[in-house]
C-alpha cells in the first residue's frame, strides 16, 4: 500500500505530539522525549550499509522498551522508535494485545509505517505511531509488535545522511525480514468519581442570554450516551440546544477516559440582581449518573 511521505509525516507528527503532550512528555521548549529509549550504537561512517553480510541478515530493532501507563479504558496515540541494523525499505508494523485494542493511522489502515518514509538507512532511527485503547481492567498487558521489511540488496541505494523526506527508494528489493518484540503496557484502575466537573464556576452578564459551556473530564470507561441537565436558579431563564430537555457533548456522545468535553446551556439572569447563585447540575450516561453544583456569578 503506497502512501505519500508528506501525509505520513503529518499524521505521524500529529499523533505523536498530541498524545505525548497530553501526557506531559514535552519539555517547555517543545522537545518530545519518548520514554524507555535505548539508543543504537554511534557510527561515524556515512555509508555503513556497504556491509554485504549485514544486508542479508541485519534487522529492524525496536528501541522503545516501555509504553506510557494508561488508565483503564483510556485511549491515545503512542510512538515507538525503531533502529535499523541494515538498510531497509517497505517497512510495515502491526501490533496485537490480549486486552488492549490497537488501531492504525487512517492512511495505512491495517498497519503503521515509519514517520519519515517507509525506508530507513542503517544506524538511523525513525518512529511508528499506534492508537491504543486500554482494557477496562487494571493490570499489565503485553503488546507484541511485528515488523516486516525488505533488506536492500543494493547498498548504494541509501546513505546514513540521506534526507528521506525527499528521496525515493525506487527499487525496494532484497531479502525479506520479520521481527517480533513485546513491550509491557501498564493499566491503572480509575480512582474517584466516574466524571470530574471541570467548570465549578460560570459567569453571565445582565442584559441578555449567554451560552455557557459546562465541561466534564472522563474518569472511567464506557461513559456512553452522555447528557447534561441543570436546574436554573430562581429568576433565570434556561434553554438547551435545539430547545431540547438536555444537552449533549460537543465532540461526541461518549466521554472518553482522561478527555475533557463540554455541554452548552443558555442562561438569562433576566432581572436577577448581581451576585453568586448555586445551580444544580446532573450528568447521566448509560448505567450511571453524577450530580453536583455550579456557582453562577451574575455581573452587571
Amino acid at each position: 500500500m503506497q502512501i505519500t511521505r508528506q501525509a505520513r509525516r503529518l499524521l505521524g507528527l500529529g499523533a505523536i505530539l498530541v498524545f505525548l503532550l497530553g501526557l506531559g512528555w514535552a519539555s517547555a521548549a517543545g522537545v518530545v522525549s519518548p520514554v524507555g529509549l535505548a539508543q543504537g550504537p554511534a557510527n561515524a561512517d556515512d555509508d555503513p550499509g556497504d556491509d554485504d553480510g549485514n544486508n542479508k541478515s541485519g534487522n529492524l530493532r525496536l528501541a522503545t522498551n516501555t509504553l506510557p501507563s494508561l488508565i483503564a479504558g483510556q485511549e491515545g496515540w503512542v510512538s515507538l522508535l525503531w533502529y535499523a541494523e541494515t538498510d531497509v525499505c517497505n517497512v510495515q508494523v502491526t501490533a496485537k494485545a490480549g486486552g488492549a485494542t490497537i488501531s492504525y493511522p487512517t492512511n495505512t489502515g491495517s498497519f503503521s509505517s515509519l514517520y519519515i518514509n517507509d525506508a530507513l538507512a542503517e544506524t538511523n532511527l525513525d518512529y511508528t505511531a499506534f492508537k491504543i485503547t486500554a482494557p477496562a481492567g487494571a493490570g499489565t498487558q503485553n503488546v507484541e509488535f511485528e515488523a516486516t521489511f525488505t533488506r536492500l540488496k543494493d547498498s548504494d541505494t541509501l546513505k546514513k545522511a540521506d534526507n528521506l523526506v525527499v528521496k525515493d527508494v525506487a527499487s525496494c528489493s532484497g531479502n525479506s525480514g520479520k521481527v517480533r518484540q513485546t513491550v509491557p503496557l501498564r493499566v491503572a484502575a480509575p480512582t474517584g468519581a466516574a466524571v470530574v466537573l471541570e467548570t465549578p464556576t460560570i459567569q453571565v452578564a445582565k442584559g441578555g442570554p449567554t451560552w455557557v459551556p459546562i465541561s466534564f473530564k472522563g474518569n472511567a470507561p464506557n461513559l456512553t450516551n452522555f447528557r447534561v441537565t441543570v436546574t436554573a436558579p430562581t429568576g433565570f431563564e434556561l434553554v438547551y440546544p435545539g430547545d431540547g430537555t438536555s444537552s449533549g457533548l460537543d465532540k461526541d456522545s461518549r466521554l472518553p477516559v482522561a478527555v475533557i468535553d463540554s455541554a452548552a446551556v443558555r442562561l438569562d439572569p433576566l432581572e436577577t440582581a448581581p451576585g453568586t447563585y448555586q445551580m444544580p447540575v446532573k450528568a447521566t450516561w448509560s448505567g450511571g449518573s453524577w450530580s453536583g453544583t455550579i456557582a453562577v456569578k451574575v455581573v452587571s
